[in-house]
């Protein structure tokens, strides 16, 4: 019995990591260019990397599924990248925003008022030269207002959230750092996929 559960278990796990998707477990390294301090996040996708720049001084947090980043000096802000494995690729089209809006919503935090979708926008920024749609709402809590953004990106078979969320005084300057910042992920070619495409253009081609 032991044994069964054993492959069984080792089946579901092979199942999963098929699955699996973008991995956002980040790996750091910093750089400096014209007096500014930089980090370079570092993710994976397969065996193929993916890097994100964050904006200048944002701590950082996170593991497989879940990146957060925190501006300095802001009570009450903090952007979100998140990787939600899909069953297959899908298109990101009309059918997929609505239950989207609806799910953003339903996300803020608990006793939010006054939840109001201000702004739905088309490829506002492009996530690995594909399309996105970004959502952003504001809502009312603890006595304050907030807004909050959202942009998704269907890529391959995950779908990338990123999600920044701020007081309203405070969002309009986070929201286009943040946004900024979508736009250096980029997926890199690894040294492993170069020697394999080096390999195939050696060989002859066939008759």
């Amino acid at each position: 019995m032991f044994r069964r559960w054993t492959i069984a278990g080792m089946i579901l796990a092979i199942v999963i990591t098929a699955k699996a998707g973008i991995d956002l477990t980040p790996s750091m390294s910093e750089f400096v260019s014209e007096g500014i301090n930089y980090q370079k996040l570092t993710f994976r996708d397969d065996k193929q990397p993916l890097e994100y720049y964050p904006p200048p001084g944002w701590s950082f947090s996170g593991g497989a599924r879940r990146v957060q980043l925190t501006p300095p000096k802001k009570n009450f802000a903090e952007g979100v990248i998140e990787a939600v494995a899909l069953d297959k690729p899908q298109a990101l089209d009309q059918k997929m925003i609505k239950p989207i809006e609806q799910k953003l919503i339903a996300d803020l935090p608990p006793n939010s008022q006054f939840a109001k979708v201000e702004q739905e926008i088309e490829n506002s920024v492009p996530v690995n030269g594909g399309p996105s749609f970004e959502i952003v709402i504001s809502y009312q809590t603890m006595g304050e207002k907030f807004s909050r953004s959202a942009v998704f990106a269907n890529v391959r078979n995950t779908q990338l959230v990123f999600r920044l969320t701020a007081r309203k005084e405070d969002f309009e300057a986070l929201h286009q750092a943040f946004k900024a910042s979508i736009f250096s992920l980029h997926w890199v070619e690894s040294d492993e996929r170069r020697s394999e495409v080096a390999k195939e253009a050696e060989q002859p081609a066939t008759q």
